[in-house]
């Protein structure tokens, strides 16, 4: 009774043993990918190889779409690289995008935080409203809300793109009692930059690099004296943004 008592506890112990075997040989066979390449004179589609026959045919999914390829017509080789994502960046679509800033220079260093909404009418061609607060040295107290309108646009149709973003609008100055401004008026804001957007699956990151100009007006009292300058803020502009 005994060895029969083991015997059964020894099947048990293989049949577990064949059953956890053969689902993690499943597991790794389901999670081995197979990417190729299909040329003819004018086509060149790259895939992960859905299923093959050896000189009839390969059928792959490209980029979302599942394709057939006759092997008498294309010529086909497998590779380990993975093809490109699609493209995620569609036309006639409305975009947020919010970005923080640096603005070096003199008097002081300064810096902004600036949100845009744009609509991308194509590739080329995006524009919208922007709102920011920037500020030119916090040692006097330079600051403003700035207004304005913004143009994007991309010079490539991938997802990592260079573009080209150019703003316009007015910096209202906010008079700043404690760095003794007796008043403050504001003027045009300028900006030109460019940059490289880098996409993911939710959201875009890009960096710019630019230029920016501020126009403002300030009366001082010191007390003793009062002192009146007429400001032109000429700035390098250097930037990340988030746009979704």
């Amino acid at each position: 009774m005994r060895n029969k008592g083991k015997s059964n506890y020894f099947k048990r112990f293989l049949f577990i043993f064949c059953v956890s075997f053969l689902c993690s040989s499943h597991s790794l066979t389901a999670q081995f990918t197979v990417y190729g390449i299909a040329t003819s004179n004018t086509v060149k589609k790259h895939g992960k190889v859905i299923t093959y026959e050896p000189l009839k045919s390969v059928v792959m999914n490209c980029q979302g779409d599942t394709l057939t390829f006759d092997l008498n017509e294309y010529s086909f080789r497998f590779t380990t690289r993975k093809p490109p994502k699609p493209y995620i960046f569609p036309d006639a679509v409305s975009y947020h995008r919010i970005s923080l800033g640096l603005l070096p220079g003199k008097p002081g260093d300064g810096g902004y935080v600036d949100y845009t909404y744009h609509y991308q009418k194509t590739r080329l061609i995006g524009y919208g409203g922007r709102i920011a607060f920037e500020n030119y040295g916090d040692k006097e107290g330079y600051d403003f809300i700035v207004p304005g309108a913004v143009f994007y646009s991309y010079l490539t149709e991938s997802n990592t793109a260079p573009f080209l973003k150019i703003t316009a609008g007015y910096g209202i100055a906010i008079k700043n009692s404690s760095k003794n401004q007796l008043s403050a008026s504001g003027g045009v804001n300028l900006g030109v930059a460019v940059g490289l957007r880098l996409s993911t699956n939710r959201i875009m990151i890009d960096f710019t690099a630019g230029t920016k100009y501020q126009k403002a007006f300030y009366e001082f009292d010191f007390g003793d004296f009062t002192k009146t300058t007429d400001a032109s803020f000429q700035r390098y502009d250097f930037s990340i943004g988030f746009m979704w």
